[in-house]
């Protein structure tokens, strides 16, 4: 895939959050290619962020750390510790999120509060502890991953599309507060794209889905991760509060 060139990031401090999933690797490869410095957020396997390290040719530049960020302390840590060897944070990533399918006739609680605690309440408590490494930054930008599943629906994952459509309303409403700071709070919302969470799915289902979008194709974790960057450079300057669809044309509205 074409590597596009933003000059602007040379350097730039990015953390990214879910760094591990197959989205996630992909974000921090295409930061890498713009030689930031990356500091790539896992919870529990860091095996392929390893490799990924290893074989970049930028991969010294990526800094591989633990984080549960369901825990408060790990969070204000993490914080600290970025504190102490970037001084700043010029670009968020909060890529992190998981899956608790099932319909909502049998359901838990705990599996929805669950998914709603990892997708939702981690951004929150991430975003709130590094806002100040944020503003230290000369054009800061927070990019929060939601999903398709926040804006149709999307049956047996009524937890996940409940987090990622609040995430949608925690994009604007923090950019609209954050904007006269300098710092640009934008969103995007990627559809069905070739991942191990995708894998999960039946053959059937993602066959159908497959169909109903225009390109005729699942994408591909390169193209998130493109407008990832995209969204986080000088070229995406004036765009604030936004969330883009990517998602072949499936959704359309």
């Amino acid at each position: 895939m074409t590597m596009y060139k933003f000059n602007d990031l040379n350097e730039k401090a990015v953390l990214v959050t879910g760094a591990s999933g197959d989205i996630g690797l992909a974000i921090c490869a295409k930061f890498l290619d713009q030689n930031c410095c990356v500091y790539a957020l896992y919870n529990s396997n860091p095996v392929q962020l390893m490799e990924l390290k290893e074989t970049h040719p930028a991969g010294n530049n990526m800094h591989v750390l633990q984080c549960n960020l369901a825990d408060p302390e790990s969070v204000t840590a993490l914080c600290h510790h970025l504190s102490d060897v970037a001084g700043k944070i010029d670009v968020l990533v909060n890529n992190a999120g998981i899956v608790k399918d099932a319909l909502f006739a049998s359901m838990s609680f705990e599996d929805f509060s669950q998914v709603v605690e990892t997708n939702l309440f981690s951004i929150f408590r991430l975003t709130k502890e590094a806002m100040s490494l944020l503003r230290s930054s000369e054009s800061p930008a927070v990019v929060n991953v939601s999903s398709i599943a926040a804006i149709v629906p999307s049956v047996g994952q009524i937890n996940y599309s409940a987090s990622k459509a609040a995430i949608l309303g925690f994009t604007r409403t923090l950019a609209a507060e954050v904007a006269h700071f300098g710092v640009r709070v934008n969103a995007v919302a990627p559809g069905m794209i070739e991942s191990k969470m995708v894998k999960k799915v039946s053959r059937t289902v993602v066959r159908g889905v497959t169909q109903s979008i225009p390109l005729r194709r699942l994408g591909k974790c390169e193209e998130v991760a493109n407008t990832i960057v995209w969204l986080s450079s000088s070229a995406s300057s004036y765009i604030v509060g936004q969330t883009i669809v990517i998602d072949g044309g499936l959704v359309m509205r």
